[in-house]
C-alpha cells in the first residue's frame, strides 16, 4: 500500500504517517523512491488501536 492508501485506512494525515514511520510505529519499506506498507502491519495496528 502507498502512503495515501494508508492515510485513508487509518484516518490520519500524511504528516502523522511520517511521524509514525520515523518513530517505528508503522513499519515500511522504501522501494522505487516511495514508502510502501504491508497490509498485515496495518491490520495489526488497527487491532491494537481498537483495544
Amino acid at each position: 500500500m502507498d502512503a495515501q492508501e494508508v492515510c485513508l485506512v487509518l484516518n490520519i494525515s500524511k504528516r502523522s504517517l511520517q511521524s509514525y514511520r520515523e518513530y517505528g510505529i508503522i513499519p515500511c519499506s522504501f522501494i522505487g523512491g516511495k514508502y510502501v506498507y504491508k497490509e498485515s502491519d496495518l491490520a495489526r495496528i488497527l487491532t491494537q488501536k481498537s483495544k
